[in-house]
């Protein structure tokens, strides 16, 4: 039974040896998630406001920034370079396809008028990094982020964080099994983000 046990006993002190980069690497990820992953509604974004498509030579057909009613217009660049504003006619029922609310049905697009000025934008950022090269040289972190600009004081009004972690290469493990994970991907708050911000953070 004491043989047993000390089998036992060096084949965890073992693993926790062979993975101790990568179990520091799962640590330092969780940490990631619980402070600075998720959702962060700083200040309301206000209803009815002009909102720049971030876009470079958007296919005028392409404007998924304002289809949920709560933006007064988007202003987006076409192919040629020429501006444009987008608003609704009305907001179009619920699972209304693609083209027909792009179509003139329920989507009014004119020259940009210039003399009424764009309040919001998007900004994503993303990038690959690592918080200890010194240590964990097999894993890899990655952070992807949805911002909300407001274009008036130039602040970051609310953000979505996505992070990923990549605890080893896949011939590490058995079968190259999947050795990659996300946190706050593809949750109902991912999803609900861009209607979200219309409801939370402080009014300024």
């Amino acid at each position: 039974m004491k043989i047993i046990f000390t089998f036992v006993l060096l084949c965890v002190f073992g693993y926790v040896v062979y993975n101790a980069d990568a179990l520091y690497g799962q640590y330092l990820f969780k940490e990631m998630c619980e402070k600075d992953g998720g959702t962060q509604f700083i200040k309301r974004v206000e209803k009815g406001q002009g909102w720049l498509d971030s876009n470079e030579s958007r296919d005028p057909k392409r404007m998924e920034l304002w289809t949920d009613g709560n933006k007064g217009f988007v202003r987006f660049k076409d192919k040629s370079g020429n501006l444009f504003d987008a608003r609704l006619k009305s907001l179009p029922p619920y699972g209304t396809p693609r083209d027909i609310i792009d179509g003139p049905q329920y989507t009014l697009v004119e020259p940009a008028n210039l003399s009424v000025p764009v309040r919001y934008t998007q900004r994503y950022i993303s990038e690959d990094f690592n918080p200890r090269p010194d240590f964990l040289k097999l894993q890899n972190f990655s952070k992807r982020q949805l911002q909300i600009i407001d274009l008036q004081s130039n602040e970051v009004a609310a953000t979505h964080t996505i992070f990923g972690y990549s605890w080893t290469k896949p011939e590490r493990v058995i079968l190259n099994g999947p050795t990659a994970v996300n946190c706050h991907l593809q949750t109902p708050a991912e999803q609900s983000f861009l209607t979200a911000i219309f409801k939370n953070g402080e009014a300024k």
